[in-house]
């Protein structure tokens, strides 16, 4: 049933954007610090490579793997170049980064509308954009310095144009469509998910146009192929790059159902347990994941398409009612290949979120529809105002505690310390946070370095003839010795660092755990500078050249 408080879509859409834009802006000049400071420290490293050492866009560097050049197998670095390339005109800020990703959250949020109103309707396209502004883990990650809120407004856009091009016949559609989608593809690989809700749409628009013929399959597999080669040959690239320079690095290895490790994932038990801590606590939050339950079950009920609906671009013109289905089932194939994936990097999880959002609007018309009925419309529009207003309460509430909270400061405190003591041309050794491996100290030093440990050597000292299978190996997964430790600290030491900066051994685990290489480090190198939250350490230059 049609809730008549849509009279005028123009304006309400420009609403909803200007909100989702207010809500992305908040804390916009938070530096790297958050719950994804570790990917975004990386991330800024490469902009700021483009901007200050190598433009070449095919060859992204990292900044913590020594002096370099430490090249990176990565996805095309569409947020990165465009934020260096907006350095040369505002500077180099962490604003300038967040604000590249924000605005391609607002043209998602424009495309995602025009993709629901194609197959579904005005209402439920208003609902879900509505919702996708205040989703607490779209918020999160639309204003974080990664590439994923990019590829998510690119492949939206992508289909869009493909849903369109089906509706109308018009080439130019499909053309555009095959340009975003190699854009997207291309930004970040888990984005190729959508090609299973394209495909289904494609088979149910054309065959109920009637048009489910092999011409036109064909000149629609054309493009598909158009599109995987591009795509293919850059990631051939990428993993070119990752086996050619150190830190030998390809995003996102190691973390597949076809790797050795994976063996464990059923004693994790499919990491279902942290997948569900992730939706609740701050990608969804529970009255949006109540409303994807409802809208998953209730198909939406809308009008069959007249003629006039289907010349006018803003209505349905074919439904396709199970289209967010089946892009919860393609995520549910991607998830059976790469839990681990999705659970370590949970910014990969965006991808899901128009299918969720889309399927909370389906939900929430539903709900105020029921209302209406019983109450009337006012009725109906006090339950949708008082559910919007819910979910941006708990979720605001859910984002302080998990994605603006200063995880990574007294990293970043250290890493702005060695700025000030040292030289542009000294290298830094890092450990920074409870764990160790943060690359935020090294990027606030605007320095070069190596995180300790670095991750690269696993579990073998330098000297060992395993470090030959080392390539590939970014995650240090297995228990380091003290005396591995010290070999691998003597090893970046004979390497050329002159600085080792420590957050405080009191809040960083690796330094509780390896109370040798404490002792070590405070025998062997000179105290420069300490603090409550961190210790300093000068390299003896005759260490450097003392052969280990």
């Amino acid at each position: 049933m049609k809730i008549p408080i849509y009279r005028n879509t123009t304006y309400l859409l420009i609403s909803i954007m200007v909100v989702a834009a207010m809500v992305r802006l908040i804390h916009i000049n938070q530096p790297f610090i958050d719950s994804f400071s570790w990917r975004q420290s990386s991330t800024a490293m490469m902009a700021e490579n483009f901007y200050r050492r190598n433009g070449n866009i095919f060859y992204p560097e990292v900044s913590w793997d020594g002096p370099g050049p430490s090249y990176n197998g990565r996805e095309f670095q569409t947020v990165t170049y465009i934020t260096a390339l907006l350095y040369t005109v505002l500077g180099q800020h962490d604003w300038v980064g967040r604000s590249v990703v924000v605005l391609f959250s607002l043209w998602g949020i424009f495309a995602f509308y025009q993709l629901v109103s194609r197959i579904w309707d005005r209402d439920r396209a208003l609902m879900s954009a509505a919702i996708i502004a205040i989703f607490p883990g779209n918020i999160c990650l639309d204003r974080s310095f990664l590439p994923d809120a990019a590829m998510v407004a690119l492949v939206v856009t992508s289909f869009w144009m493909l849903i369109a091009y089906l509706q109308t016949d018009r080439w130019h559609y499909l053309l555009l469509a095959s340009l975003f989608a190699i854009w997207g593809f291309l930004t970040k690989l888990p984005g190729l998910i959508i090609g299973i809700p394209m495909l289904y749409t494609i088979f149910v628009v054309l065959g109920h146009r009637g048009l489910l013929r092999p011409k036109k399959l064909i000149l629609i597999g054309v493009a598909a192929i158009s599109i995987l080669l591009p795509v293919a040959a850059y990631y051939l690239w990428a993993r070119h790059i990752s086996l050619t320079y150190p830190p030998y690095h390809f995003a996102g290895s190691g973390n597949w159902l076809w790797d050795p490790a994976s063996r464990e994932w059923w004693q994790q038990k499919y990491f279902f347990p942290q997948l569900y801590n992730h939706i609740y606590n701050w990608l969804w939050t529970y009255p949006i994941m109540i409303l994807v339950a409802i809208g998953l079950f209730l198909p939406p009920n809308y009008k069959l398409p007249t003629q006039e609906s289907e010349e006018q671009s803003s209505n349905v013109a074919v439904p396709v009612p199970a289209m967010f289905h089946w892009w919860i089932l393609a995520f549910a194939i991607y998830y059976f290949i790469g839990a681990q994936e999705l659970v370590l990097n949970p910014s990969n999880l965006n991808i899901i979120n128009p299918a969720a959002a889309a399927l909370a609007g389906n939900g929430l018309i539903a709900l105020a529809s029921f209302a209406k009925r019983v109450g009337g419309s006012s009725s109906a529009l006090a339950l949708i105002t008082a559910i919007l207003l819910i979910i941006s309460g708990i979720g605001y509430t859910q984002l302080n505690l998990w994605c603006y909270y200063p995880w990574a400061k007294e990293g970043y405190e250290l890493g702005i310390a060695l700025q000030q003591i040292t030289q542009p041309s000294d290298l830094v050794v890092t450990l920074a946070n409870a764990g160790g491996g943060d690359p935020v100290a090294i990027y606030y030093s605007r320095r070069r370095g190596w995180v300790f440990p670095p991750a690269i050597y696993r579990a073998f000292p330098p000297s060992s003839p395993q470090e030959s299978m080392r390539k590939n190996s970014i995650y240090w997964k297995y228990p380091i010795t003290d005396d591995n430790l010290i070999a691998i600290l003597e090893d970046l030491i004979t390497k050329g660092a002159d600085w080792m900066g420590i957050v405080k051994y009191n809040n960083n685990q690796i330094a509780k755990d390896n109370p040798k290489l404490v002792a070590y480090i405070q025998k062997t190198l000179e105290l420069y500078q300490e603090t409550p939250n961190r210790v300093i350490y000068r390299i003896p230059p005759k260490l450097k050249t003392t052969k280990r």
